[in-house]
Order: structure tokens, then sequence, then C-alpha cells
């Protein structure tokens, strides 16, 4: 089954476009799957793949016989698995400015070496993008099949008319539509957007998927990469920072849990941010005396492959960690949906969970397992006292309303409503 990406569009759109286009993210979310669909139809394109070590060794060891075979006799070349190739970055640039009007697409596991090769070369002749494993629209583009999602696309629409207008009434939400589409919610979280097992209806098929990436492609990359001859010290980082998602982090607890150096400890956090693992967050603050404004909050970019690292595929309502997995659900669909998110706390603790700015707009994003009521807690109120944003999100499990507060609108939206924060000032 494909799964059409969001990315699709954005790639179609810059094909015209002389730079190249660069393709970047974890193993295993559909970065060949994507290409090969865009271009299955397409006569002049050839796709080639650097796992082929025959084609490899002709562009590391001759780029003139590899241009003459690959590129020249067609329009498009794509090449998948980049990162195996060794100082590609200065071959693509060979291949650019020397034979013009053709369109040259690479895909990659891991920013590492991929990034550092084609920034160096390739200033002002690349344009780079990520993809991740599903979001939950996507999930629910192949999930929903009776169609409710049409339903939920008009609704978001209003929503986000109503916040543009800035009316204080929100349109109708039916206990239907609420109930099914936050038990989708719940579903998604637990295992998570990686293609292959979301995609899955069987639950142990999905686990032993998600086991699988993280045993065979994350930790043989990383090894890879750091030539390690085993990977013990960053499996263990993986599950130490697996149960500290949505919590800040510091560097010095990490090295002494997993019995390494501080300078290796930010080596490893590196590895994990550059291979699309973790993101580490980085707070808001605009007073250095008042706020926090160095310690980082942990997130994993796939709440289902965090679940895999720590063994837990247990149902939402009875888990601890419910609360931290909601938190970084809405942290993950902001990712995807490219709005950069900080948090903000105080050196007295008042704490909002995610702070977006958009347009010059800053708003606050709450996070609450259960809410029966519209009330601002102490921490969201400081933060509107101090900033004066014009709305205000709080997201929790099928909590629904609006509030004003001060000259704040606040609306209280069910976690399936992510999609309202980052359409509405497109």
């Amino acid at each position: 089954m494909y799964v059409n990406r969001n990315l699709e569009r954005k790639i179609t759109t810059y094909l015209k476009t002389p730079e190249i286009i660069a393709i970047l993210g974890a193993r295993q979310v559909g970065k060949t799957t994507l290409l090969q669909n865009i271009f299955k139809n397409y006569p002049g394109c050839k796709f080639i793949t650097f796992e082929d070590r025959e084609i490899l060794s002709l562009f590391q060891e001759d780029i003139s016989s590899f241009s003459k075979l690959y590129l020249s006799k067609f329009d498009i070349l794509v090449i998948d698995e980049f990162q195996y190739a060794k100082e590609g970055g200065q071959k693509l640039k060979f291949l650019f400015d020397t034979i013009p009007n053709k369109k040259i697409i690479i895909s990659g596991s891991s920013s590492l070496d991929l990034t550092k090769q084609a920034t160096k070369h390739l200033v002002g002749r690349i344009f780079q993008f990520q993809l991740y494993p599903f979001s939950f629209y996507e999930f629910l583009s192949f999930k929903d099949e009776e169609g409710y999602q049409i339903i939920l696309r008009e609704l978001i629409d209003k929503i986000q008319k109503t916040i543009a207008s800035k009316r204080e009434t929100l349109p109708k939400l039916s206990s239907t539509i609420k109930n099914r589409f936050s038990k989708l919610v719940d579903e998604f979280i637990i295992y998570g957007g990686f293609p292959r097992a979301a995609i899955s209806d069987d639950t142990q098929e999905k686990k032993v998927v998600l086991k699988n990436i993280f045993s065979t492609y994350l930790l043989k990359e990383i090894r890879d990469i750091l030539n390690l001859s085993e990977d013990f010290e960053i499996e263990k980082l993986a599950k130490y920072l697996g149960l500290k998602i949505s919590n800040l982090i510091q560097t010095n607890d990490i090295s002494n849990f997993v019995g390494v150096h501080h300078k290796k400890t930010k080596q490893l956090l590196n590895i994990l941010e550059k291979t699309y693992i973790i993101n580490l967050l980085n707070p808001y603050f605009t007073n250095k005396l008042l706020e926090i404004s160095k310690s980082k909050k942990i997130f994993f970019s796939d709440t289902g492959f965090r679940n895999s690292i720590i063994q837990n595929f247990q149902c939402l309502s009875l888990r601890p960690d419910r609360g931290a997995l909601f938190e970084n659900f809405v942290f993950s669909e902001l990712m995807k949906g490219e709005l950069n998110s900080k948090y903000w706390r105080t050196k007295s603790k008042a704490e909002v969970d995610l702070v977006l700015e958009i347009n010059s707009e800053v708003i606050p994003v709450e996070i609450k397992s259960n809410i029966s009521k519209p009330t601002l807690q102490k921490s969201l109120i400081s933060f509107i006292n101090k900033y004066n944003p014009e709305i205000a999100f709080i997201f929790s499990s099928d909590y629904y309303d609006i509030r004003k507060f001060e000259n704040t609108i606040v609306y209280f939206l069910p976690f399936f409503l992510i999609k309202v924060v980052f359409d509405f000032r497109s």
C-alpha cells in the first residue's frame, strides 16, 4: 500500500528549479518509496542507489564515466542512499557545474555526513528537505476507510476561520467524531508513524518491525558512523532518554547513568539527533535572570519508536507516562508541519509546554491528559501576563471549548485537531 506524503507536492514544485534536491530522514521512513512513486511514470528519470557497490565505486573513482552513464542521457537523476559516498558533495558540484539543465535528487538516512558534504561544496546549489515518519494526518489517509477525515478537514477549516476572525464561538463537534479520532490518536501514539509498522493491522507485527528498525538499522548505522565494535553505550543512552521524554535533561546525569565521559555523552546525543531519532528542544526566554536559558528538553521524533526502545506498548489509559506521550505527540506533529517550537520555564518553576513563533507572534501551547472545564493554570497565566499573546492553545484528549483571558483567546482542542495550529497562519 502506498500512502501519499505531504512532501511530494513540495518536491514536484522544485523539479523545474536548477538546484539539487536532498531528501533527508531516518531509515525506514519511506524516502525510497516516495521517490520511486514520484518518478515511476517519468521516462526521462534514472533511479540508482549507492547500495549498489559497483555504481558507488564508479561515482567515487570515475565521475566522468558515471556522468555519461547515468546523467547525460536523462533529464533527472535520483541517487538513493547517498550517505555511502565519500566526498560526495564535491562530486555533485562537478556534475552540477559541468552538465547544465539536469535535475539531481539525492536521499540519505543521516544528516551527519550528507549535510556536511553538501553544504561544504554546494552552497547555493542545493535545497534540503526532511522526510519524517507519517504524520497523524498521513496516518488517517489510509486508516480512515469510511472517509471521516473529510469531515475532519471541514471542521479544521471552520476552526481556522474562527481563529482568523477572532470569533469566540467554536463550530459544533459531535461526540461521535470526537471519540472516533481520539481512539485513532491513541493508536498512533502507541505504535507511531514508521510506515511499515503503521500500515500493519497486526499489533505483534508492528512491535517486531519497530524492534528491527532500532536494532538492525539505527544501531548498525551509528556503529558505522562511530566505527564502534559494539553498541552497548548508545543503546543504554537511547533507553535512558526514552524514559525522560518531555523532561529537561542534564548532560552530567546522562554521563553518570551511561558511564561515559561528558564529552562523549554530547557526541552520542548529537548522533541520535542527526540520525533523526531524538530532538533537543531549546528554551524560549527574554530574561536570563528570571527564565531558563540553557537546559534542553528531550523528545523523540516518533512515539512508537520510543515505546519500542523502552518495550512498553500498553494502552494509554494504563500508563504513567501518558501525559509525556501526549506532549511528545504534539511536539512531533508540529515538527512535521515545519513549525519550530521551544519550551518556557522560569526559575520559579512556572512552565509552558511549547511556545511557537509564527509571523512574529508568540503562541503558547499547553498539553493536558484530561480537562473537564476551561480552567487556566497559573503558569499559562504568568506567560500571558508577560507576553500578551493574541491566542493560546490547550490540547487534551477530548475537551473542546473556548475562553478569553485578558486579551488572549484560549482554544481548548482535542489532540486530533493539532493541524489547526500549523495551518491557520499559512
